[in-house]
């Protein structure tokens, strides 16, 4: 397969899993930082959508699922934790 980068998005530390919404954003498990990303289409950042500080404590996030019916974000973070947030 050949091609060009198109875009590129470098702010994340060890980016482990993506995940599309249902408007066609892309979410991003960034480990390394401990937080969940929210980027348009172009990849530019639209926002820090979930992270870690004193009254969430996602640590690590590794996998993400998101459920487009019910709008909730499934993190798998830390030793084996999953977490469940509404992204709305």
């Amino acid at each position: 397969m050949t091609g060009a980068v198109l875009r590129l998005f470098s702010c994340v530390r060890e980016p482990r899993h993506l995940s599309l919404d249902s408007e066609g954003h892309l979410l991003v498990a960034d480990h390394g930082n401990h937080r969940i990303l929210l980027l348009n289409s172009q990849l530019e950042l639209q926002r820090v959508l979930i992270e870690r500080n004193s009254q969430i404590k996602l640590w690590w996030p590794q996998q993400l699922c998101y459920d487009q019916h019910t709008s909730k974000l499934c993190i798998l973070h830390g030793n084996s934790s999953i977490s469940a947030f509404n992204t709305r």
